[in-house]
């Protein structure tokens, strides 16, 4: 029997098993994929701005820093992978989590898979799947180095890659189709002072026979059209959420979202959430106020599971 089941493997999760360890609860972790680190894992070389106490890092170094964290209070892996959640079933005073690979029994579940898995949103246009040189996540920087490169974005990923591959890439080009960007402002001044900028661009033909040699975008307010030569063609359109129906379970959702309460549990009594799982006025979508949540989210377990208990914090 565990005191905590936490479900998903990413930074909020890691982290959350790392305060279970600190405060004494028997915790596991499940994920359903074959790798901790959650969507990390799909930009490990991308350069992290917003982190507390890091002026830079990267996604991969996160995930390994986050998980050595977690062994010095934990001492053994108990993170379980390959392991997908189908029903939990409530009985007298635990949950009964029943997955593809067995049963498993704990007194409380704790939520930290940010919504689900995910697959990045395609470019959207015919054959882009013919293309080898069409990439959704970079995993090591210098596939890339003195290449013409195309990023295709306006968000923080784009904007962070295009700073990230500025060492390594011959030239850059980045193509929005909106005049503003979704990223950190300071980044995207620092990328208008060396890579190629295309707004209000999009998109409408790709040119070449299995390697794209070229993209031709078109000015949305003009109609007039450019060509780029291109060596790699990167789109960061962000990911579309294959998101667990939660409602199945009968937690609360808000659009697909799960609803906690300020200490983090959710509709059902010993069944907590933290990070982009989850909603509530004021959310916002960062890996830091996810930890913020985890944080939250194992002190109220803990109190729950002992409210005799004196609660004492040493973080």
């Amino acid at each position: 029997m565990q005191d905590v089941i936490i479900i998903g493997s990413g930074p909020v999760g890691l982290y959350a098993a790392t305060l279970c360890a600190m405060h004494n609860l028997d915790a596991i972790v499940v994920e359903s994929s074959h790798l901790y680190g959650g969507t990390l894992n799909l930009y490990k070389e991308k350069n992290i701005y917003d982190m507390p106490g890091f002026p830079k890092t990267t996604a991969g170094e996160l995930i390994l820093s986050l998980y050595q964290q977690y062994l010095t209070q934990q001492q053994t892996d108990r993170i379980l992978l390959n392991i997908q959640i189908l029903d939990f079933v409530h009985e007298e005073d635990h949950y009964k989590v029943i997955t593809n690979k067995g049963v498993y029994l704990s007194k409380t579940i704790l939520f930290c898979n940010g919504g689900g898995m995910f697959r990045p949103r395609p470019l959207g246009l015919p054959n882009e799947k013919a293309f080898d040189n069409i990439h959704y996540f970079v995993e090591r920087l210098s596939d890339f180095k003195d290449k013409d490169i195309t990023i295709l974005g306006g968000g923080d990923s784009a904007i962070d890659f295009a700073l990230s591959l500025q060492p390594y890439a011959k030239s850059i080009n980045l193509v929005h189709r909106r005049a503003d960007f979704r990223a950190h402002e300071n980044n995207v001044i620092q990328v208008k002072s060396f890579a190629d900028v295309y707004t209000p661009y999009e998109p409408i033909r790709i040119e070449g026979t299995n390697q794209v040699a070229s993209l031709v975008i078109k000015h949305l307010e003009t109609k007039e059209t450019t060509t780029l030569k291109t060596d790699a063609l990167l789109v960061f359109y962000g990911n579309v959420p294959i998101k667990p129906d939660y409602e199945a379970y009968g937690i609360k959702t808000d659009n697909g979202l799960i609803t906690v309460k300020t200490n983090m549990e959710t509709s059902h009594k010993g069944i907590y959430a933290a990070g982009n799982s989850v909603t509530y006025p004021g959310k916002i979508k960062m890996i830091s106020s996810g930890m913020g949540e985890a944080a939250t989210a194992v002190s109220s377990i803990s109190k729950y599971l002992n409210p005799k208990k004196t609660m004492t914090y040493k973080h």
